[in-house]
């Protein structure tokens, strides 16, 4: 089967495997999922390598490890292609011609790209996704590339790996909802991208995916501690259900009702991404309550770095 996926990479990629320093440096199994296909994700398959190669290679010349490579690509990638991120773009999922012409792209489109980019200079590559984020609508999609034996989080245009504001909301998922597990568009995956009997509505994709919600949330977590945000403590982030033209300020408070922390709840003259932001120590008991009132919830802090609560008036 090595021999094989190695066969398969040689024949398929125009590239010869020795002519990069990171050539062959990946295991065949790896190769041949996330280096030979054409496909990301569920685009229409084009014979893209023959024109985006060509781009690439020259991003890379003098580049001596996979790491400045990646890097090398993502902040050039724009500039080498034309292509950036637009609303108006025709669909969510270009192939990489249908982006080389039309130029506008959503995020998965930007990472089908980089994906694709990676992959034509020989650096194992694969598009990554969260179907729902916790405290906003929408979605996203981003890239991992392999090397230095792991996978590393990478966006279109980015200088550096793991993207604060993506770290900052995967933080906020609730793992425990299917649609906010996070999915790698992987052949050798064990589960399914998004299944159609989850979401219940639209033509979601149905192809082959591996779960690494798990390794995320650790990375969110690493990424808070870095943040100023201590492992034990738990960021807390408070909404009011319906909000108020004036709302009451919310107050933290520990077992002796001394204010730990406190904050204004959001009005209806804030940004729905607005929440009231406190921290909620993981030792010992601690409670909500509304300013002027006696009243209290207890508040359990949860293993995710983040937790969001919402109040209702």
């Amino acid at each position: 089967m090595k021999r094989l996926a190695a066969a398969l990479f040689l024949m398929l990629t125009p590239l010869q495997a020795n002519e990069y320093p990171w050539s062959n440096a990946a295991p065949a199994e790896i190769t041949a999922a996330a280096v030979v296909p054409d496909t990301v994700v569920d685009e229409i398959p084009c014979d893209w390598r023959p024109v985006l190669t060509p781009l690439i290679a020259p991003l890379v010349q003098a580049c001596t490890t996979a790491r400045e490579a990646v890097l090398a690509i993502s902040t050039s990638l724009g500039k080498a292609t034309g292509a950036y991120y637009s609303l108006e773009r025709s669909k969510h999922n270009m192939n990489v011609l249908e982006t080389l012409r039309e130029k506008k792209i959503s995020c998965t489109g930007q990472s089908i790209l980089l994906v694709c980019a990676l992959r034509s200079v020989g650096i194992p590559a694969r598009a990554v996704g969260v179907h729902t984020w916790n405290h906003i609508e929408g979605n996203h999609t981003w890239a991992e590339a392999w090397f230095d034996g792991s996978w590393h989080m990478l966006e279109m245009g980015e200088s550096d790996f793991n993207t604060p504001w993506v770290m900052e909301y995967i933080g906020m998922l609730n793992p425990r909802h299917p649609f906010q597990r996070i999915l790698a568009a992987y052949p050798l995956g064990k589960t399914t991208w998004w299944p159609k009997k989850l979401a219940n509505a639209g033509n979601l994709a149905n192809f082959a995916a591996e779960d690494v919600t798990q390794r995320y949330m650790e990375l969110a977590r690493r990424w808070y501690a870095t943040a100023g945000i201590p492992e034990n403590t738990q960021r807390i982030l408070i909404d009011l259900l319906p909000r108020q033209e004036t709302a009451p300020v919310v107050e933290l408070v520990n077992e002796s009702n001394d204010i730990i922390s406190s904050g204004q709840l959001p009005t209806t003259r804030d940004d729905m991404r607005y929440f009231t932001r406190l921290t909620l120590p993981r030792e010992g008991n601690h409670y909500l309550r509304l300013q002027g009132t006696t009243e209290r919830t207890l508040l359990l802090p949860t293993p995710e770095p983040v937790q969001i609560i919402r109040l209702e008036f």
